[in-house]
């Protein structure tokens, strides 16, 4: 069966997809497609506790854990992460394990329906004020 060695790819994947998503230059792009050709052609997955630990806590993982030519990509990973931080871009990996994401999506929800007044509620305030 040849979905054999897709099936196993898929720590590699989920680092992927993580990338595709924070990508938004040119050379992020770049990148991507050169990990994806890396992943084609590699025999072995990435380990799936190292990747994991990666999308978990991208600021607090060295690099070095993985040999290269691995590392150039995690350490452009980090460097995305922080990047879109610093843009007050979400970094969010929908990792079903990693509930800090789906905390912070519901978070920015429940702000998100603060933020946004009812009109009636706001124009019986003044008129109340007043």
């Amino acid at each position: 069966m040849s979905m054999a060695s897709k099936v196993k790819q898929s720590s590699f994947q989920k680092l992927l997809n993580a990338m595709k998503r924070m990508s938004l230059e040119v050379n992020d792009y770049e990148i991507c497609r050169r990990l994806e050709t890396i992943m084609m052609t590699s025999k072995e997955d990435l380990s799936q506790v190292v990747v994991k630990s990666l999308l978990d806590n991208p600021l607090d993982f060295d690099p070095k854990t993985l040999p290269e030519p691995y590392g150039q990509y995690i350490r452009h990973f980090i460097y995305m992460v922080k990047r879109n931080k610093k843009q007050g871009i979400d970094t969010n990996f929908d990792i079903s394990s990693n509930l800090k994401s789906s905390e912070k999506q519901i978070l920015s929800i429940e702000n998100s329906v603060k933020n946004t007044p009812s009109p009636k509620k706001e124009k019986s305030k003044k008129t109340s004020k007043r």
